[in-house]
């Protein structure tokens, strides 16, 4: 019966998904604007006072250098991902508008340009601002940007000391990252402080504008279009804490041998109560039980079929003494049960189980044992966190299988009110232009009732999708960077493979099952018994010797079948 379901299953879901499928590939294709959207002129924005105010006017370089650092121990390049500055081709808001651009899918990609003049976050605080526009899907990558720490020296690459990390990734899941790395005053070790909660950016074609402002108050502000997405304290939200405990587990303290932890212990003075019987049994006889009216104790739970005919071919002396099948016994269909009638079960009300003493307090109870505390060698106390390291160049090194990532109008500086007229004056008319052009596109079609079962059979849609992405995703990366070291960046990605390989597994399955079933509809039944469940409280021998008759049956005529055969 679980195999039928399963076919039927599969069954459904095939058909309804070929439904869905084919639907949204109606709907998906664009048709022509309904109307023009006027697209402005792309005219250059003055931003004085910047650290970085980068609008890619010109050519990318010599601002922008590509990374040429090499592979460990190799003379190739380990950034061999390609670098244009180019006018944007999807949803172009702005018309002649260049922005930097993602060109290599399946790359590492790493380019860096230093700042207008150094940027120290210890006077002003930082503001750091700047658009993403995905123009391709993107399954894994990312868009983040580094502020590098003063003096930034040799090729810019993953081991490029940075003060702040900030921007949008998508590897499996989507996060805002929003790292900076503060100096140990004790070790003189830099050590990474990352947010916690992280908001989730947009992953459309639209541009979408990231700002980061650090306040001089040790307070942060992310907002994702103008709008604020999380507030918090470098002190308070970020993992681990900046500032270590006062005090610390000493770890040469151990628990004395003759500690005694344990809160209660057997009361050693109790004894078994002289009625407790241990022997009583769990279930007892119901003696107030009474056979039903119309149980046939007379009458057997299986008969022989009386419409069953010895077949010709029967050979009494290789196939034994022929009988025929057994069937249930059609007078027990309506009667409450058949064969000899047994006095059911109930719980013993005098059944108490195997004796124990009860539990006391443990009067050599010390209480919980824990290591005693002493002064943490590693203690400091940071409260102006805001005063990061030196900057004096910003770079994006990134990861990512798809192209098209472009970068635009980037802000670099410590004003929040200019980062604030750069969203109104440059971003704002580009994102508000897209979306018009995304709307002329793409009209909403008129909505249809849908059923419970489209809205379930959308979901899985959306979930093979994104399996199927993610596993595309790791594949690429462990071409690239071996599968040791795809798992560790990209666990979701590992997981996604552990669960496709487990839908094939599931699917092959289901589809040898529904081969199996059609194959068993073609085919004519053997002559096998129809086997009866054994009535309640009915005895077993009678059930355990039709067992045993109709066994011996079936194996005859498959013996005479083969020998037929052969």
């Amino acid at each position: 019966m679980t195999q039928k379901y399963s076919v039927l299953l599969l069954a459904t879901l095939v058909l309804q998904a070929r439904g869905v499928f084919s639907d949204e590939s109606a709907e998906a294709s664009p048709a022509e604007p309904q109307h023009s959207v006027q697209v402005p002129q792309f005219a250059p924005y003055a931003v004085p006072e910047a650290a970085l105010w980068e609008q890619f006017v010109g050519t990318m370089e010599p601002l922008w250098k590509r990374s040429r650092a090499s592979k460990q121990d190799q003379n190739e390049d380990r950034y061999d991902g390609e670098w244009a500055v180019e006018e944007v081709v999807e949803l172009a808001g702005v018309a002649g508008d260049k922005a930097l651009v993602v060109k290599s899918e399946a790359r590492h990609h790493a380019i860096s340009a230093r700042l207008d003049k150094p940027l120290d976050p210890a006077q002003n605080g930082v503001v750091l601002q700047y658009e993403v526009k995905l123009q391709n899907t993107l399954n894994c990558g990312g868009a983040y940007a580094k502020l590098l720490t003063s003096p930034m020296t040799g090729e810019f690459s993953d081991s490029t000391p940075y003060t702040i990390m900030f921007g949008p990734d998508k590897c499996g899941e989507s996060k805002l990252h929003m790292i900076y790395r503060h100096l140990n005053p004790v070790t003189g070790n830099y050590t990474e402080h990352h947010l916690q909660k992280a908001p989730v950016p947009p992953t459309d074609s639209l541009t979408h504008l990231y700002t980061l402002v650090i306040g001089t108050n040790n307070t942060f502000v992310i907002s994702i279009d103008g709008v604020e997405k999380k507030t918090g304290s470098l002190l308070e939200d970020f993992e681990p804490p900046v500032n270590p405990a006062r005090e610390i587990d000493d770890p040469r303290d151990s628990k004395p041998v003759d500690w005694v932890d344990d809160e209660q212990v057997p009361d050693s003075g109790a004894t078994k109560p002289e009625d407790w019987d241990e022997d009583a049994p769990a279930m007892v006889l119901d003696e107030d039980a009474a056979k039903p009216e119309k149980w046939l104790e007379d009458e057997p739970l299986m008969v022989e079929d009386p419409a069953a005919v010895k077949p010709e071919d029967w050979d009494d002396d290789e196939d034994g003494d022929w009988a025929p099948p057994m069937v249930a016994n059609p007078r027990c269909a309506d009667a409450d049960g058949c064969g000899p009638w047994k006095r059911p079960l109930k719980r013993n009300a005098d059944y108490k189980g195997p004796w124990s003493p009860p539990l006391i307090d443990n009067p050599a109870y010390k209480g919980k044992w824990a290591p005693r505390r002493i002064a943490n060698p590693g203690y400091f106390e940071d409260l102006a966190v805001y005063k990061l390291a030196k900057i004096d160049a910003i770079g994006f090194e990134l990861w990512t299988m798809q192209s098209g990532i472009t970068f635009d109008n980037i802000y670099v500086g410590d004003n929040v009110e200019t980062a604030e007229r750069i969203a109104k004056n440059v971003w704002k008319p580009k994102h508000d232009t897209e979306v018009a052009l995304r709307e002329a596109r793409n009209p909403r079609p008129v909505e249809k009732t849908k059923s419970k079962l489209d809205g379930v059979l959308e979901l899985f849609k959306v979930r093979v999708g994104d399996i199927s992405a993610s596993v595309a995703d790791f594949y690429g990366r462990a071409r690239h960077e071996g599968i040791v070291e795809a798992v560790r960046q990209d666990r979701s990605g590992a997981i996604a493979v552990v669960m496709a390989v487990g839908g094939l597994v599931w699917l092959a399955w289901n589809l040898v099952a529904l081969v199996r079933f059609i194959v068993g509809l073609a085919s004519p039944a053997p002559p096998a018994p129809v086997a009866a469940t054994n009535a309640p409280n009915a005895s077993p021998d009678a059930t355990a010797s039709t067992s045993a008759r109709t066994s011996a049956s079936y194996s005859a005529a498959v013996k005479r079948k083969t020998k037929k055969s052969s």
